[in-house]
């Protein structure tokens, strides 16, 4: 039968066939095993028996007899008489032992008597143990077929001193075997047990795999091999296809499958399935999100340089919980994104208030022109340009890197706008960085500032420093506003969590974090302390030797 066409076969009658198999290789072993057994006994019970019935006879009067030839104490015809019986004699111990021959041989190795006889070129193969007069028993080749065979010597008595025979001397021979059954004789004996070991081995093996064929559908469902199989390779196919990250973890809290998106937003250095969660290297809020102790949706964590956001739910079968699944997001661009769309709102909204700035300062030199007032109208342009060139002139002073330079200036305008009195320290100085440590640094300077414009009212005070030595970068910048309370200090840096509140806190609560993780990206760090207000300084490094 081929793979294929067993592979349609039903469950069922797949455990049926197998169990089939099984059954008839068992009892072929058994049955090779009862025939080794069987010569092995054969052999020891009828060498024993054989050896016994050579014993006997051996010590009976008509085997010496005929041994002792020409006698002369005795007449003649008695001599004959006993070499006559002696065939008679030995027949009827043959035939009483169940042996197949029997032979009587002089210690000239003259044959006296051999039934059957022996044919022409018949080795009389007599043991050394037996010439020595023990007696002997083994396995041997007669008469073309394997026996078991006993040799015993036969020994004088005191009748024959008058021969000058000695008592215990050796005077003959006498052999007795049995052919070992044929292999269809024993194939014959063996067949009605074989057969009733079939019927029972079958019966039970049968009733066996209905059972558990039984046992295995309600377990899979109904689900045939090849279904399951299907339904496996779909799955797998199914969790590596989708490019959100997936992993389930079971009741005994290990990790059962995780995709390939998984593995990679987790940064598990190595297959992960069959590890427990408390062996993963992952931080003790994403492990709390895998085991399903982290409340709410939308739970975000900071894996690496990532934020993600874990949504983990309940496995429940037959209303009982056997795990959880965690599936996972990469949201870090996303807020990134929202980082640029909340500066390029921040910017639009000062470009608007400068546009309503400077059409005011339009009307009013239209209107010192329909005044005649013309000498005012240079004063108060040239007044107007000396301020905008000297706060863009003071930036570009200090700060090489343009786009850092460009954040400063929109930030100024906006504190402008918003009443609060913005800083850049005369100290501060800012080299030109390459395109990513400048990206980072917009990051780091525009959440920090925004955050200390949230935290001050208007009339208050930001300032800003910004320091670089020895490929070390310092970014200090410092309100007037309350502070942060200190049972919050450590909570600063969390992701999601926020002072502020109303319908919009839940988009809040990112800044700081994406500062710190900015701040990680180049081997810095950024802390919180107080003085008038709250003061955030963080750092970076412009290379590995700096660090």
């Amino acid at each position: 039968m081929t793979r294929l066409s067993l592979a349609r076969l039903s469950l069922a009658r797949q455990l049926l066939l197998l169990q089939m198999l099984m059954v008839v290789l068992v009892v072929g072993v058994v049955g090779w095993v009862s025939t080794v057994q069987a010569d092995q006994s054969f052999r020891r019970h009828e060498t024993r028996r054989l050896l016994a019935t050579a014993e006997a006879t051996a010590t009976e009067g008509v085997v010496r007899g005929a041994l002792v030839l020409d006698d002369p104490a005795t007449e003649a015809d008695e001599s004959a008489r006993l070499r006559e019986s002696l065939p008679e004699r030995l027949e009827r111990v043959r035939a009483a032992a169940g042996a197949s021959y029997i032979m009587l041989v002089a210690v000239d190795d003259d044959v006296l008597t051999a039934l059957p006889p022996l044919g022409k070129g018949d080795p009389l193969d007599l043991a050394a143990a037996t010439r020595r007069g023990a007696g002997w028993t083994g396995t041997t080749e007669r008469f073309g077929q394997k026996s078991v065979e006993a040799q015993v010597a036969v020994f004088a008595d005191g009748s024959f001193e008058q021969l000058g025979i000695a008592p215990g001397d050796v005077i003959g021979y006498l052999t007795i075997g049995r052919n070992y059954p044929s292999r269809l004789e024993v194939l014959r004996a063996a067949i009605p047990n074989a057969l009733l070991y079939f019927a029972i081995a079958g019966a039970i093996g049968v009733g066996g795999s209905l059972l558990i064929a039984r046992r295995v559908k309600r377990q899979t469902l109904g689900l045939e091999p090849g279904e399951i199989t299907a339904l496996v390779e779909q799955r797998e196919a199914m969790l590596h296809g989708v490019r959100e990250g997936v992993l389930g973890v079971d009741g005994t809290g290990r990790v059962a499958f995780a995709n390939d998106e998984a593995v990679a937003l987790l940064e598990l250095p190595g297959p992960s399935r069959g590890r427990r969660v408390d062996e993963l290297e992952v931080g003790p809020e994403v492990r709390a999100a895998l085991r399903g102790e982290a409340a709410g949706r939308d739970v975000v964590v900071a894996v690496g340089g990532r934020l993600l956001v874990l949504n983990t739910q309940p496995v429940r079968i037959r209303a009982r919980r056997t795990g959880w699944v965690t599936t996972m997001r990469d949201r870090t661009e996303l807020l990134a994104l929202e980082q640029e769309l909340a500066a390029a709102q921040a910017g639009t909204d000062t470009l608007r208030a400068q546009v309503h700035e400077f059409r005011n300062r339009l009307h009013a030199i239209a209107g010192m022109a329909e005044l005649g007032r013309m000498d005012r109208v240079s004063e108060f342009v040239h007044a107007v340009m000396s301020d905008l060139d000297g706060r863009v002139g003071q930036v570009s002073a200090q700060v090489d890197d343009p786009a850092v330079a460009s954040l400063l200036v929109a930030k100024a305008s906006r504190a402008d706008e918003l009443g609060i009195d913005f800083l850049l320290t005369p100290e501060s100085h800012l080299g030109v960085h390459d395109a990513a440590l400048s990206a980072d640094l917009v990051t780091v300077v525009g959440n920090l500032v925004d955050n200390a414009f949230d935290a001050v009212s208007p009339g208050g005070r930001v300032q800003v420093e910004l320091a670089e030595s020895a490929g070390r970068i310092v970014v200090e910048v410092a309100d007037t506003g309350g502070g942060i309370a200190a049972e919050d200090l450590a909570r600063v840096f969390e992701l999601g969590w926020t002072t502020k509140h109303g319908s919009d806190a839940a988009l809040h609560g990112f800044g700081l974090a994406l500062t710190r993780m900015a701040c990680r990206r180049h081997g810095g760090s950024v802390t919180v302390g107080q003085r008038e207000g709250a003061v955030l300084r963080a750092e970076l490094y412009t290379d590995e030797a700096a660090r």
